[in-house]
C-alpha cells in the first residue's frame, strides 16, 4: 500500500514539475519569442528596429489585428512584433509560431501580402517596387518575418542580432 501511495506521490509531483515549465503566451500577441535556449522579446525587437530606423508605421498590438490585415490565424502565433505604414510601403511583421507547420502557414501568408504590395508596386510606382524587390519574407526556425522598408537591411540586421545573438 505505501508503494501505491508513493507511486501516486511521485507521479503527481512529476506532472506538476511538467505542467509549471509550460509557457502560457500562446496567442497573446507581442511576447517573446524562444529560440533553441535563448528568449527573444519581439516587441523589444520592433522598439529597436524604431530606434535605429525611425519611421511613421503604427504598432499591430493585438493578434485580432494580425489576422485582419495577414490573415494569420491566431492558433499559429507564439509571439509577434509587427508594424504598417498605412500610407506608404513599409511593413515589418516578425511572428513566431507555435511549430514548424503553424511556420510554414504563416510564411505562405506573408508572401501573399509580399506578392501583393510587389503587384501593387508594379501598378503604382517603380521606386516602391525596387523598394519591395530588395526585400523578401524570411524563416528562421519557428520565426517567420517580412520587412518591407527602405531600411530593410538595417532592420533584418537587429532582427538577426537579437536571434542570433
Amino acid at each position: 500500500m505505501k508503494k501505491v501511495f508513493l507511486a501516486v506521490i511521485s507521479a503527481a509531483v512529476i506532472a506538476l514539475c511538467m505542467c509549471s515549465c509550460g509557457n502560457s503566451n500562446a496567442g497573446s500577441g507581442s511576447g517573446t519569442a524562444s529560440t533553441a535556449a535563448k528568449e527573444i522579446n519581439l516587441s523589444e525587437v520592433i522598439s529597436t528596429i524604431n530606434s535605429s530606423s525611425p519611421n511613421q508605421m503604427e504598432l499591430i498590438e493585438g493578434v485580432d489585428d494580425l489576422n485582419k490585415y495577414y490573415s494569420i490565424s491566431k492558433e499559429d502565433v507564439k509571439s509577434f512584433g509587427a508594424e504598417i505604414d498605412k500610407s506608404g510601403i513599409d511593413e515589418v511583421v516578425i511572428v513566431e509560431a507555435v511549430d514548424a507547420d503553424a511556420a510554414a502557414r504563416i510564411q505562405a501568408k506573408l508572401q501573399q501580402r509580399y506578392n501583393s504590395k510587389k503587384q501593387l508596386g508594379a501598378s503604382y510606382s517603380p521606386e516602391d517596387l525596387q523598394i519591395i524587390k530588395n526585400c523578401s519574407v524570411k524563416t528562421n526556425g519557428n520565426i517567420v518575418s517580412m520587412i518591407i522598408s527602405s531600411n530593410a537591411g538595417a532592420m533584418e540586421e537587429v532582427l538577426n542580432s537579437a536571434v542570433n545573438g
